[in-house]
């Protein structure tokens, strides 16, 4: 362990510690910086991270510089703001002062900078500037504006380190030095969008994000990606009962700070043009819009006027709303005929990082509740002709013609959010939220149970689904359900085989690593 003093603050940190974290520890926040990135290596090229260490002769980059045992550090002396706003106006020599129309503004690491260090009247004149290129397109999801680059190298070296895809490099010298593709490429790989939210300043931004909205009319909430088994922790910007952009939250344990370009894109499916906003019910061959106190007799009589022979859920609900759905399957046609999902359901091609193959977020779960999957040639031939069929979620229509088949002669009723193939072919369709819309937990690949949080209205009557599933069973007879999320809750802890002491509406940061079960699916396909 080394002692040193920071600040007049006496701290121990271990050895090994860079000074840059160990000044963050005494501040509260950290040195200005535009170049360090605690996940990346260091290049120590902006060196607004000076400090002054006493018997140094000179200011010290603080990133680049290990904890000693006996330093004696100072962060906010005369010495180093002077430094610091030196260093500032040769970083904004060549900046356009484009902030009102930079995507970047209320998120900039140079404003930020700027209000602490700079507030001085720059020496520089307009045409002595150099101009470069800007709003270039170098993928299909970044768009790089070249003037505004401080050249910080993050971008680099993640494509670098963390990708290790090597799409980006720095160009030429001096202050003709700039950031750009290498011949012939292009930067495609699969998590192209961090380089943006790692820029510091709005010299990459989004080409799915430019122009959208000002993110200080934003508002977060964290919640868990929808898009894969991999479970990547993220926040949810939205604003006006519209998702707006996903961004990746730091876990360790699962994503680190990264997340991938599909997983971002997933919000779009909420506002797609097929979402069910009311119950429907066929009439005279066509589905047609009820009032939910037409449609509950339907549905009352329709899953009470005959034994059932399939049941269909889907890897996409939470656990929670699986649980609910078991009993409800197992009142309906018995669970030696309940299915969790379709065999080979969301399968894609995954890569050796975060994007698993199984592009699901909530399998594991499945087994863990005893819902057995199904082939869908199997499915087709329990889908009897006239015979009700219980499916909820997904598009299971799409996976088999014979499957599609089935269903469409059977008596379906479908619980769902998108007027798909499979709700198109139902007798009565009940509409449900949609994972932004919602509470619950999923069940990543590792067995860590996490959870997301809603952060938007559901659309006009739709339904919360563990409310619904509840109230339906009520309905049917099944007894009282749980009247609150925590109890039920309760009830899945308990069929885990939890402690009574475990909180899950109070998981930890990390999630919670559940222990494994015999015949549970192997994780992903990284």
């Amino acid at each position: 362990m080394a002692k040193l003093t920071i600040d007049g603050v006496a701290i121990e940190v271990p050895d090994g510690t860079r000074l840059f974290d160990a000044c963050t520890q005494v501040r509260g926040e950290a040195l200005p910086h535009f170049c360090y990135h605690p996940d990346l290596s260091i290049a120590g090229v902006c060196r607004l991270c000076q400090v002054e260490i006493e018997g140094a002769p000179k200011l010290t980059i603080a990133c680049n510089t290990v904890v000693r045992d006996g330093m004696v550090v100072h962060t906010r002396s005369e010495r180093v703001r002077r430094a610091a706003r030196q260093i500032l106006e040769m970083h904004l020599i060549n900046h356009p002062v484009d902030c009102p129309i930079c995507d970047q503004a209320g998120e900039c690491g140079l404003q930020d900078q700027y209000m602490i260090h700079g507030l001085y009247a720059s020496e520089v004149a307009k045409s002595d500037k150099v101009l470069k290129l800007k709003a270039q397109p170098i993928g299909p999801h970044v768009i790089l504006d070249k003037e505004r680059c401080v050249l910080c190298s993050r971008c680099v070296r993640f494509c670098q380190e963390i990708t290790k895809t090597g799409e980006l490099g720095i160009f030429q010298r001096g202050d003709r030095a700039e950031i750009g593709v290498a011949p012939d490429r292009q930067l495609d790989n699969n998590y192209s969008l961090n380089t943006v939210d790692i820029c510091p300043v709005g010299a990459l931004t989004s080409r799915d994000f430019r122009f959208q909205k000002r993110v200080w009319l934003l508002r977060s909430v964290p919640s868990i990606c929808p898009g894969c088994a991999t479970g990547c922790n993220i926040r949810i910007d939205h604003e006006g009962g519209q998702v707006w952009r996903l961004r990746p939250r730091r876990n360790d344990a699962v994503n680190g700070p990264w997340m991938c370009d599909t997983g971002r894109l997933e919000y779009k499916r909420l506002h797609a043009g097929d979402r069910l906003s009311r119950p429907l019910v066929r009439r005279d061959g066509e589905l047609r819009e009820v009032e939910w106190r037409e449609a509950w007799p339907e549905l009352e009589q329709r899953l009470t006027a005959g034994k059932g022979k399939l049941a269909l859920a889907n890897p996409h609900q939470t656990v929670e709303e699986l649980w609910l759905f078991k009993r409800l399957a197992g009142l309906f046609c018995g669970e030696d005929l309940t299915a969790g999902c379709l065999a080979g359901s969301d399968a894609a091609e995954g890569d050796q990082f975060l994007l698993d193959a199984d592009r699901s977020p909530n399998r594991a779960a499945l087994a863990r509740l005893g819902l057995a999957a199904r082939a869908p040639a199997q499915a087709a031939a329990q889908a009897v002709a006239g015979a009700p069929v219980l499916v909820y979620g997904g598009d299971p229509a799409l996976a088999d013609p014979a499957l599609a088949a089935a269903l469409g002669a059977a008596e379906l009723i479908y619980f769902g959010t998108r007027l798909n193939a499979t709700a198109s072919r139902a007798r009565i369709v009940v509409p449900l939220a949609m994972w932004a819309e919602k509470a619950g937990l999923f069940l990543n690949r590792q067995g860590r149970l996490q959870a997301l949080r809603a952060a938007i209205a559901r659309p006009e009557t739709a339904r919360e689904d563990w409310r619904f599933l509840a109230e339906l069973l009520t309905r049917l007879g099944a007894g009282p359900q749980p009247a609150t999320l925590a109890l039920l809750r309760a009830e899945v802890g308990a069929a885990f085989g939890l402690p009574a002491a475990q909180d899950l509406d109070a998981l930890p940061a990390e999630g919670l690593v559940l222990a494994p079960v015999t015949g549970a699916p192997a994780g992903g396909g990284r």
